[in-house]
């Protein structure tokens, strides 16, 4: 089994620098999705909203990390991996556990899990970052998709109040993700 701490890592550097985006952003713009930026590299497919951007693309120990970012503090994650066994249930309380152990002080510790989705392969969390003394609730969607050799963990986030301008760039990205034959 690969280990997921490097990921986790790096992951959790992407959290930490979206959240102190909300510090300085002034408002999500809307997810561009009308004319989307194909993403077509080492086996893996994605289209990304025209007004968002990737932020990362590297591979690392034999695992491929990409991070996309909007213009705002919203932010997409894909962990692609050639281990599978992994539950999306566990990847999810562990990310999230993780990120509460990395930044004690934004994160209240206290998520809650929504199963619901799980038939549809979808985990969401919701969780409150206290940003400058403001709680903003926020919220993180986990996803696992599977290929013939590979899977990948994808995490969207973004806060709640900024939901209407950030979903359908978090419904483009997850929809149009595909693992390809490398």
């Amino acid at each position: 089994m690969i280990s997921t701490r490097p990921s986790r890592g790096r992951a959790l550097r992407w959290l930490a620098a979206g959240l102190l985006a909300l510090l300085a952003a002034c408002g999500e713009p809307a997810a561009n999705v009308e004319q989307p930026k194909r993403y077509d590299r080492l086996g893996v497919q994605m289209q990304i909203p025209a007004n968002w951007k990737l932020s990362d693309d590297e591979r690392v120990s034999g695992m491929h990390y990409l991070a996309v970012e909007s213009p705002g503090s919203a932010l997409f994650i894909a962990m692609i991996q050639s281990d599978g066994g992994r539950d999306l249930g566990e990847f999810a309380r562990s990310f999230s556990a993780d990120a509460d152990k990395s930044m004690p002080a934004m994160l209240s510790g206290e998520s809650r899990f929504d199963l619901s989705g799980f038939a549809e392969g979808t985990v969401r969390e919701r969780y409150v970052a206290s940003i400058g003394g403001v709680k903003v609730p926020h919220l993180r969607e986990y996803h696992k998709i599977t290929g013939a050799h590979r899977t990948a963990f994808l995490i969207t986030q973004s806060a709640e109040e900024d939901l209407a301008q950030t979903q359908p760039g978090f419904d483009l990205l997850v929809k149009s993700f595909k693992l390809t034959d490398r």
